[in-house]
């Protein structure tokens, strides 16, 4: 651009005078004029040669010159120079470009010169000449197919949006984002439960907008992981409970499974096989369940109907499968004694003598072990206080040694136990024939007494101190009052099977063995007397009271006694202990029962 200074425009006088100067002198020449002298110069008729040199400002456009506006201010049409200001290639005061521009100078050609190449720019051109313009404003709203994503949008607002992890939405491709709060919808999870035993709980790909929960089921048994999977058992499992009628034989709280098919192990029993034994009762137990089994329950009872069987203790008097045999204690048909020996010559010489015996009635009986509980309303021990003032075992007894109790009275005491010595022997280490009555002795008279036909026979063994007590671990817990210990001098019988009646309920005791203390010599009284005896579960399950007895009538008498479960009941003793136990591995109770008795008159 030339720099329009003054002193530029004052140059440009001299020039203007010079040309009028000039032009007044051609006319004159033209007209014929003389400067006064007619005389012809060598230069007479001659034009000035000198140009015509144009005026910038002076409003008229003259040669070499592309406009003249009256001024030399440069303005948008007209610079200082009288050259066109858009388009002399220059950016100059109020020019936005110049048509004759280079690179970043040049004007704009059309619109499509306004593509900046951003797609989220609205590329406009605006003006003209060298007034052209682009403008490039920011795109705002969401529009599918246009190219842009608009700024905070996602590909759920704008199909022009790349899914992205970590922008807040949860996306196709996505499960969560991971820039969501935990707890919110779509969060991604940091950790897995389902609170299922059964399932692994596993979390993939964490960290990522594919994290997820998968919980497999486990299927492989595993002990204390608290899971039993499908088609596991105890046997493979510990977590798994044992199950009845899962076809699978879990001992120990099994016997069989009532879904293994028959002939196969572990198949419950539907019927027992016999043993061949006339002296057991052949019985399946727990029929339909999986703790079915064939159970031989050795008889001990003897029978006056004929089974064929003479049981253990049984003779001629009391079972019709008995013959009469001399030397087992119990005097038979065509005996006049028997010893339970064949030596001649000791007041019994095979079973052709009578001595005259000495007896000793029963003036007290207490059970002291095991306790009797039963359920009334709440759990009661009934064997010394009375439940509700109706019923407790020693006071049953105590009546019925004492009194006679029969509707109408029969004039005998109800209870008549007697111990019978043929002879009594006190002496010290001595051995002496001993049977055990149930005979009868009148009320009016307790001391009359008459014997059982069939007394249970045995031998008692004199000893100087401590003749019978408690078997260890039996008495737990202990009782109040405790079982009383003999002192000497005292006899101890041998094992023999005893049933004693208790207040109606004929309790069959195996391995009795009975004890006393003498006072006196020759004795009037036994004192700290004791029963020791064994009644087997089976025996006790099998042994059912009297229909008449007060609350427990018609129940097994195992129900009555701690520990009791009687199979197929579905009751078991209500004490919150057991007095179980076990002789020779056979489970049931030691019974411990403390008498006192008295010398009484005594007839055959």
């Amino acid at each position: 651009m030339r720099d329009p200074r003054p002193t530029h425009r004052h140059a440009s006088v001299l020039p203007g005078l010079t040309s009028i100067a000039t032009s007044l002198l051609l006319a004159l020449v033209a007209c014929g004029g003389s400067s006064g002298d007619d005389d012809d110069g060598p230069d007479a008729g001659a034009p000035d040669a000198r140009p015509v040199v144009a005026e910038c400002g002076n409003g008229l456009l003259e040669d070499g010159e592309d406009c003249d506006d009256g001024n030399t201010d440069p303005d948008l049409v007209c610079d200082g120079e009288c050259r066109a200001a858009c388009g002399n290639g220059a950016i100059e005061p109020g020019e936005l470009c110049d048509l004759e521009g280079a690179g970043d100078d040049a004007c704009p050609a059309d619109a499509a010169a306004c593509d900046d190449s951003d797609a989220c720019t609205q590329d406009t051109l605006t003006g003209s000449e060298c007034q052209s313009d682009c403008v490039h404003a920011p795109i705002t709203t969401n529009t599918d197919g246009d190219g842009c994503c608009v700024e905070g949008a996602t590909s759920l607002d704008d199909s022009d949006c790349a899914v992205a992890c970590g922008n807040f939405a949860v996306e196709a491709g996505e499960l969560c984002d991971t820039a969501i709060a935990a707890g919110s919808p779509g969060a991604c999870p940091a950790s897995c439960s389902d609170g299922l035993t059964c399932t692994t709980d596993t979390l993939v790909d964490a960290g990522t907008c594919t994290a997820r929960c998968e919980y497999p089921d486990i299927t492989e048994p595993v002990d204390a992981d608290g899971c039993c999977p499908s088609g596991e058992s105890s046997l493979t499992d510990d977590d798994c409970p044992v199950g009845c009628n899962n076809g699978v034989h879990e001992p120990p709280g099994e016997t069989c499974d009532t879904a293994i098919p028959a002939g196969m192990a572990g198949a419950c029993p539907t019927a027992c096989p016999t043993d061949s034994n006339a002296c057991t009762t052949d019985t399946l137990a727990n029929a339909g369940t999986c703790t079915a089994a064939c159970v031989y329950v050795p008889i001990t009872n003897p029978s006056a109907v004929a089974d064929g069987c003479c049981p253990a203790g049984g003779n001629a008097n009391n079972d019709a499968d008995c013959a009469p045999v001399c030397g087992n204690s119990v005097v038979e048909s065509g005996e006049d004694c028997d010893d339970g020996n064949s030596i001649p010559d000791d007041s019994c010489d095979a079973c052709a003598a009578v001595i005259q015996p000495t007896a000793f009635r029963f003036t007290d009986l207490d059970l002291r072990d095991p306790h009797v509980y039963v359920s009334v309303i709440t759990c009661n021990d009934a064997t010394d206080v009375p439940v509700f003032g109706i019923f407790a075992v020693n006071t049953e007894l105590s009546d019925a040694i004492t009194m006679d109790g029969d509707d109408p009275p029969d004039g005998n005491l109800d209870l008549n136990i007697a111990l019978v010595f043929r002879p009594l022997d006190q002496a010290s280490s001595a051995t002496t024939p001993l049977e055990v009555h149930f005979g009868e002795c009148t009320s009016a008279s307790p001391t009359t007494c008459t014997a059982d036909p069939a007394p249970v026979m045995s031998t008692a063994t004199n000893m100087a101190s401590g003749c019978l007590g408690a078997i260890a671990g039996t008495l737990t817990p202990m009782y109040t009052p405790e079982i009383a210990a003999q002192n000497g001098p005292c006899f101890v019988s041998d094992a023999e099977t005893l049933t004693i009646d208790l207040s109606g309920i004929p309790v069959v005791l195996t391995d009795a063995r009975v004890a006393g203390q003498y006072s006196g010599s020759p004795a009037g009284t036994v004192v700290n007397g004791l029963v020791r005896g064994f009644i087997s579960e089976a025996a006790a399950d099998a042994t059912l009271l009297p229909a008449d007895l007060p609350v427990v009538g018609g129940q097994p008498l195992s129900q009555q006694l701690p520990g009791g479960n009687p199979p197929g009941s579905g009751n078991t003793n209500c004490a919150g202990h057991s007095d179980k136990d076990t002789n020779g591995g056979v489970p049931g109770w030691w019974f411990y029962l403390n008498f006192t008795a008295v010398a009484v008159n005594w007839s055959e």
